[in-house]
Protein backbone atom coordinates (compact mmCIF):
# COMPACT_ATOMS: atom_id res chain seq x y z
CA UNK A 1 0.00 0.00 0.00
CA UNK A 2 2.97 2.77 0.74
CA UNK A 3 4.35 1.63 -2.40
CA UNK A 4 1.49 2.33 -3.77
CA UNK A 5 0.61 5.83 -2.21
CA UNK A 6 4.27 7.06 -3.21
CA UNK A 7 4.05 6.04 -6.88
CA UNK A 8 0.91 8.11 -6.74
CA UNK A 9 2.35 10.82 -5.35
CA UNK A 10 5.08 11.13 -7.70
CA UNK A 11 3.31 10.79 -10.95
CA UNK A 12 3.20 14.39 -12.64
CA UNK A 13 -0.45 16.05 -12.92
CA UNK A 14 -0.62 16.87 -16.81
CA UNK A 15 -1.21 20.53 -17.28
CA UNK A 16 -5.19 21.06 -18.66
CA UNK A 17 -6.06 22.16 -21.62
CA UNK A 18 -6.82 25.59 -22.41
CA UNK A 19 -9.25 26.75 -24.67
CA UNK A 20 -6.65 28.86 -26.71
CA UNK A 21 -4.01 25.69 -26.91
CA UNK A 22 -3.21 25.18 -30.54
CA UNK A 23 -2.91 20.77 -31.55
CA UNK A 24 0.33 19.14 -32.92
CA UNK A 25 1.46 20.39 -35.65
CA UNK A 26 0.26 18.76 -39.43
CA UNK A 27 2.27 19.09 -42.85
CA UNK A 28 -0.24 20.07 -44.86
CA UNK A 29 0.98 17.71 -47.78
CA UNK A 30 -0.62 14.99 -45.48
CA UNK A 31 -4.31 16.64 -45.89
CA UNK A 32 -6.35 16.11 -49.23
CA UNK A 33 -8.58 18.69 -49.08
CA UNK A 34 -6.62 22.54 -47.71
CA UNK A 35 -4.53 24.60 -49.24
CA UNK A 36 -2.26 27.60 -47.94
CA UNK A 37 -2.15 30.61 -50.37
CA UNK A 38 0.98 33.18 -49.63
CA UNK A 39 -1.28 36.22 -50.86
CA UNK A 40 -4.64 36.96 -50.82
CA UNK A 41 -4.32 37.53 -54.79
CA UNK A 42 -3.26 33.69 -55.63
CA UNK A 43 -6.00 32.15 -57.13
CA UNK A 44 -8.15 29.55 -55.21
CA UNK A 45 -9.22 26.20 -55.77
CA UNK A 46 -13.24 26.53 -54.90
CA UNK A 47 -13.36 22.86 -54.30
CA UNK A 48 -10.86 23.14 -51.15
CA UNK A 49 -10.52 24.99 -48.33
CA UNK A 50 -7.87 28.26 -48.52
CA UNK A 51 -5.82 29.68 -45.32
CA UNK A 52 -3.69 32.64 -45.57
CA UNK A 53 -2.29 34.87 -43.06
CA UNK A 54 0.18 38.09 -43.42
CA UNK A 55 3.57 36.61 -41.68
CA UNK A 56 5.20 35.30 -44.97
CA UNK A 57 4.67 38.22 -46.52
CA UNK A 58 5.79 40.49 -43.58
CA UNK A 59 9.13 37.90 -43.92
CA UNK A 60 9.09 38.67 -47.38
CA UNK A 61 9.14 42.26 -47.28
CA UNK A 62 11.90 42.70 -44.90
CA UNK A 63 13.79 40.95 -46.97
CA UNK A 64 13.61 42.90 -49.76
CA UNK A 65 14.29 46.13 -47.86
CA UNK A 66 17.86 44.64 -47.39
CA UNK A 67 18.37 43.84 -50.99
CA UNK A 68 21.05 45.83 -52.34
CA UNK A 69 18.55 47.05 -54.99
CA UNK A 70 15.11 46.53 -56.53
CA UNK A 71 14.58 43.39 -57.97
CA UNK A 72 14.79 43.87 -61.79
CA UNK A 73 12.32 42.81 -64.30
CA UNK A 74 12.20 39.95 -66.09
CA UNK A 75 9.85 37.96 -68.55
CA UNK A 76 10.46 34.54 -66.89
CA UNK A 77 9.32 35.12 -63.38
CA UNK A 78 6.97 32.73 -62.21
CA UNK A 79 3.05 34.11 -61.69
CA UNK A 80 3.35 32.91 -57.97
CA UNK A 81 6.50 35.07 -57.34
CA UNK A 82 4.69 38.30 -59.52
CA UNK A 83 2.12 38.17 -56.84
CA UNK A 84 3.80 37.85 -53.87
CA UNK A 85 6.66 40.55 -54.86
CA UNK A 86 3.48 42.62 -56.02
CA UNK A 87 1.04 42.03 -53.02
CA UNK A 88 0.13 45.01 -50.79
CA UNK A 89 -2.66 44.08 -49.23
CA UNK A 90 -0.34 42.34 -46.08
CA UNK A 91 0.47 46.19 -45.07
CA UNK A 92 -0.83 47.76 -41.96
CA UNK A 93 -2.36 45.15 -41.41
CA UNK A 94 -1.53 44.34 -37.74
CA UNK A 95 0.23 46.91 -35.18
CA UNK A 96 3.65 47.32 -35.16
CA UNK A 97 3.92 45.65 -31.94
CA UNK A 98 1.65 42.91 -32.85
CA UNK A 99 4.00 40.92 -34.76
CA UNK A 100 7.66 40.78 -34.52
CA UNK A 101 10.42 40.16 -37.65
CA UNK A 102 13.84 38.34 -36.74
CA UNK A 103 16.34 39.00 -39.27
CA UNK A 104 19.56 36.65 -40.12
CA UNK A 105 22.12 38.62 -42.50
CA UNK A 106 25.23 36.54 -43.72
CA UNK A 107 27.92 36.61 -46.63
CA UNK A 108 25.19 35.62 -49.60
CA UNK A 109 22.27 35.19 -47.38
CA UNK A 110 19.34 36.79 -45.86
CA UNK A 111 16.81 35.02 -43.95
CA UNK A 112 13.46 36.64 -41.84
CA UNK A 113 11.47 35.13 -39.56
CA UNK A 114 8.06 36.80 -38.75
CA UNK A 115 5.59 35.58 -36.11
CA UNK A 116 2.31 36.46 -34.85
CA UNK A 117 -0.08 35.25 -32.40
CA UNK A 118 -4.04 37.01 -32.00
CA UNK A 119 -5.55 35.42 -28.90
CA UNK A 120 -9.38 36.76 -29.15
CA UNK A 121 -11.71 35.41 -26.43
CA UNK A 122 -15.59 36.87 -26.56
CA UNK A 123 -17.09 38.72 -24.19
CA UNK A 124 -19.20 35.72 -22.90
CA UNK A 125 -19.05 32.13 -23.96
CA UNK A 126 -21.11 31.16 -26.57
CA UNK A 127 -23.73 28.02 -26.49
CA UNK A 128 -22.48 24.83 -27.60
CA UNK A 129 -25.42 23.15 -30.24
CA UNK A 130 -27.35 20.25 -28.87
CA UNK A 131 -27.40 18.45 -32.04
CA UNK A 132 -24.20 18.57 -34.66
CA UNK A 133 -24.14 20.45 -37.85
CA UNK A 134 -24.13 18.71 -40.76
CA UNK A 135 -21.80 20.77 -43.55
CA UNK A 136 -21.48 19.65 -46.52
CA UNK A 137 -22.99 16.61 -45.68
CA UNK A 138 -20.59 15.88 -42.83
CA UNK A 139 -21.80 16.00 -38.96
CA UNK A 140 -19.39 18.43 -37.31
CA UNK A 141 -19.18 20.10 -34.28
CA UNK A 142 -20.74 23.55 -33.54
CA UNK A 143 -21.46 26.85 -31.75
CA UNK A 144 -23.20 29.70 -32.17
CA UNK A 145 -26.70 31.61 -30.45
CA UNK A 146 -29.87 29.30 -30.60
CA UNK A 147 -32.57 32.20 -29.75
CA UNK A 148 -32.23 35.15 -28.33
CA UNK A 149 -29.19 35.64 -25.83
CA UNK A 150 -28.33 39.41 -24.34
CA UNK A 151 -25.03 38.02 -23.22
CA UNK A 152 -24.15 36.91 -27.04
CA UNK A 153 -26.25 39.83 -29.11
CA UNK A 154 -23.61 42.16 -27.34
CA UNK A 155 -20.53 41.21 -28.99
CA UNK A 156 -22.49 40.31 -32.27
CA UNK A 157 -23.67 42.35 -35.08
CA UNK A 158 -25.45 41.89 -38.47
CA UNK A 159 -23.11 43.91 -41.03
CA UNK A 160 -25.26 42.41 -44.31
CA UNK A 161 -28.20 40.22 -44.64
CA UNK A 162 -29.75 39.27 -47.92
CA UNK A 163 -31.04 35.93 -47.60
CA UNK A 164 -29.86 32.70 -45.10
CA UNK A 165 -27.04 32.14 -47.37
CA UNK A 166 -25.83 35.86 -48.28
CA UNK A 167 -24.90 37.27 -44.97
CA UNK A 168 -22.12 39.19 -43.40
CA UNK A 169 -21.73 38.41 -39.48
CA UNK A 170 -18.92 40.40 -37.32
CA UNK A 171 -18.12 39.22 -33.67
CA UNK A 172 -16.28 41.30 -31.35
CA UNK A 173 -14.16 40.31 -28.88
CA UNK A 174 -12.58 41.58 -25.64
CA UNK A 175 -9.90 43.31 -27.23
CA UNK A 176 -11.69 46.04 -29.31
CA UNK A 177 -9.27 46.83 -31.59
CA UNK A 178 -9.82 43.43 -33.81
CA UNK A 179 -13.51 42.07 -35.25
CA UNK A 180 -14.09 38.53 -36.52
CA UNK A 181 -15.73 38.41 -39.90
CA UNK A 182 -18.10 35.73 -41.17
CA UNK A 183 -19.17 35.65 -44.45
CA UNK A 184 -21.21 33.00 -45.73
CA UNK A 185 -21.57 34.05 -49.75
CA UNK A 186 -22.87 31.33 -52.33
CA UNK A 187 -21.34 32.97 -55.57
CA UNK A 188 -17.93 32.91 -54.78
CA UNK A 189 -14.48 34.82 -56.75
CA UNK A 190 -11.31 33.50 -58.00
CA UNK A 191 -9.74 35.38 -55.25
CA UNK A 192 -9.72 35.90 -51.20
CA UNK A 193 -8.91 39.35 -52.06
CA UNK A 194 -12.21 39.78 -54.38
CA UNK A 195 -13.96 38.40 -51.23
CA UNK A 196 -12.27 40.75 -48.63
CA UNK A 197 -13.67 43.70 -51.09
CA UNK A 198 -17.06 41.78 -51.73
CA UNK A 199 -17.31 41.68 -47.42
CA UNK A 200 -16.32 45.29 -47.36
CA UNK A 201 -19.08 46.19 -49.84
CA UNK A 202 -21.45 44.42 -48.35
CA UNK A 203 -20.51 45.80 -45.23
CA UNK A 204 -21.44 49.61 -47.06
CA UNK A 205 -24.76 48.55 -48.19
CA UNK A 206 -25.58 47.28 -45.25
CA UNK A 207 -24.77 50.66 -42.78
CA UNK A 208 -27.27 52.42 -45.70
CA UNK A 209 -30.08 49.66 -45.31
CA UNK A 210 -30.65 49.55 -41.51
CA UNK A 211 -31.58 53.48 -41.70
CA UNK A 212 -34.76 52.28 -43.70
CA UNK A 213 -37.14 51.52 -41.45
CA UNK A 214 -38.76 48.61 -43.69
CA UNK A 215 -35.37 47.28 -43.53
CA UNK A 216 -33.89 47.78 -40.38
CA UNK A 217 -35.21 44.27 -39.16
CA UNK A 218 -32.11 42.43 -40.88
CA UNK A 219 -29.73 44.45 -38.67
CA UNK A 220 -32.12 43.02 -35.32
CA UNK A 221 -31.60 40.13 -33.24
CA UNK A 222 -35.39 38.99 -32.95
CA UNK A 223 -36.19 36.25 -30.73
CA UNK A 224 -36.80 33.27 -32.76
CA UNK A 225 -33.21 34.61 -34.71
CA UNK A 226 -30.34 32.07 -34.47
CA UNK A 227 -26.30 31.71 -35.70
CA UNK A 228 -24.32 28.50 -35.77
CA UNK A 229 -21.09 28.02 -36.42
CA UNK A 230 -18.53 24.72 -36.90
CA UNK A 231 -15.68 24.33 -34.40
CA UNK A 232 -12.31 24.98 -36.16
CA UNK A 233 -8.83 23.39 -34.82
CA UNK A 234 -5.93 23.39 -37.04
CA UNK A 235 -2.17 23.71 -36.55
CA UNK A 236 -0.50 23.36 -40.02
CA UNK A 237 2.91 23.91 -41.71
CA UNK A 238 3.92 24.22 -45.37
CA UNK A 239 6.61 24.77 -47.73
CA UNK A 240 5.84 26.55 -50.65
CA UNK A 241 7.73 24.68 -53.43
CA UNK A 242 6.60 27.02 -56.12
CA UNK A 243 8.43 29.87 -54.79
CA UNK A 244 11.78 28.04 -53.30
CA UNK A 245 14.03 27.83 -55.72
CA UNK A 246 12.97 30.78 -57.55
CA UNK A 247 15.48 32.91 -59.27
CA UNK A 248 15.64 36.89 -59.52
CA UNK A 249 17.91 39.48 -59.86
CA UNK A 250 19.18 42.66 -58.08
CA UNK A 251 21.91 44.85 -59.64
CA UNK A 252 22.53 42.23 -62.20
CA UNK A 253 22.91 39.73 -59.77
CA UNK A 254 21.62 36.22 -59.14
CA UNK A 255 19.45 35.72 -56.07
CA UNK A 256 17.43 32.65 -55.05
CA UNK A 257 14.29 31.79 -52.62
CA UNK A 258 15.73 29.00 -50.92
CA UNK A 259 13.72 28.74 -47.92
CA UNK A 260 9.79 29.67 -47.94
CA UNK A 261 8.24 28.12 -44.97
CA UNK A 262 4.96 28.95 -42.98
CA UNK A 263 3.22 27.20 -40.19
CA UNK A 264 -0.42 28.47 -39.67
CA UNK A 265 -2.63 27.97 -36.34
CA UNK A 266 -6.40 28.61 -36.06
CA UNK A 267 -9.20 28.07 -33.76
CA UNK A 268 -12.20 28.99 -33.76
CA UNK A 269 -15.20 27.96 -30.90
CA UNK A 270 -17.83 28.77 -28.24
CA UNK A 271 -15.04 30.40 -26.06
CA UNK A 272 -13.11 32.43 -28.79
CA UNK A 273 -10.59 32.82 -31.59
CA UNK A 274 -6.55 32.45 -31.98
CA UNK A 275 -4.60 32.96 -35.35
CA UNK A 276 -1.21 32.42 -34.96
CA UNK A 277 1.50 32.10 -37.60
CA UNK A 278 5.27 32.04 -38.06
CA UNK A 279 6.82 32.11 -41.99
CA UNK A 280 10.68 31.89 -42.42
CA UNK A 281 11.82 33.63 -46.13
CA UNK A 282 15.46 32.92 -47.02
CA UNK A 283 16.96 34.46 -49.75
CA UNK A 284 20.75 33.27 -51.20
CA UNK A 285 23.03 34.25 -53.69
CA UNK A 286 23.10 30.83 -56.36
CA UNK A 287 26.02 29.55 -54.84
CA UNK A 288 25.61 29.90 -50.96
CA UNK A 289 23.54 27.34 -48.89
CA UNK A 290 22.07 27.92 -45.35
CA UNK A 291 19.84 26.17 -43.16
CA UNK A 292 16.20 25.61 -43.08
CA UNK A 293 13.75 27.23 -40.72
CA UNK A 294 -35.93 39.15 -40.37
CA UNK A 295 -40.09 38.62 -39.51
CA UNK A 296 -39.29 35.41 -40.52
CA UNK A 297 -36.24 34.04 -37.91
CA UNK A 298 -32.86 34.58 -39.85
CA UNK A 299 -31.04 31.58 -39.79
CA UNK A 300 -27.24 32.51 -40.03
CA UNK A 301 -25.78 28.91 -40.41
CA UNK A 302 -22.45 28.29 -42.00
CA UNK A 303 -23.02 24.79 -43.07
CA UNK A 304 -21.94 25.70 -46.48
CA UNK A 305 -18.61 27.26 -48.03
CA UNK A 306 -17.91 30.30 -45.80
CA UNK A 307 -15.23 33.21 -45.13
CA UNK A 308 -13.45 33.82 -41.91
CA UNK A 309 -11.82 37.36 -42.03
CA UNK A 310 -9.78 38.87 -38.81
CA UNK A 311 -8.88 42.26 -39.15
CA UNK A 312 -8.12 45.86 -36.62
CA UNK A 313 -10.86 47.61 -36.40
CA UNK A 314 -8.82 50.22 -37.67
CA UNK A 315 -7.42 48.96 -40.49
CA UNK A 316 -8.57 47.86 -43.85
CA UNK A 317 -6.19 44.89 -44.56
CA UNK A 318 -7.08 41.66 -42.23
CA UNK A 319 -4.32 39.52 -41.02
CA UNK A 320 -6.20 36.15 -41.82
CA UNK A 321 -8.99 34.88 -43.95
CA UNK A 322 -10.12 31.54 -44.85
CA UNK A 323 -12.59 30.07 -47.12
CA UNK A 324 -13.83 26.74 -45.45
CA UNK A 325 -14.98 24.44 -48.44
CA UNK A 326 -15.04 21.19 -46.97
CA UNK A 327 -15.46 19.79 -43.39
CA UNK A 328 -11.23 18.50 -43.73
CA UNK A 329 -10.41 20.73 -40.52
CA UNK A 330 -13.76 21.17 -38.69
CA UNK A 331 -14.10 19.30 -35.24
CA UNK A 332 -16.23 16.00 -36.06
CA UNK A 333 -18.95 14.62 -34.29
Amino acid sequence: MLLLILATACKEKKPKEKWSDLPKVTRLDSLRETDFVPTLEHPINLQRNTVYAAALLYAWDTITKLLPGPIEEKPDYSNDFNLLRKSTSFRNSLASDEYAVKVDVGEGYIMAEAFFNKTLPFPAKMETADAPMVFNGQPVKAFGMYGANTNITAYSQVLFYDNDDRFLLKLSPTDDKHEIWLMKAMDTDSTLASMVNRAKAWKAAGEKEKDNADLSWKYQFNPADIFSIPEIKFNIENNYTKLEGQSFYVNGKNKIIQTAYQRTGFILNETGAVAESEAVVAVVDSAVAIPTAQPAPKKLVLDKPFYIILKRTDRENPYFVMRVANAELLRKE
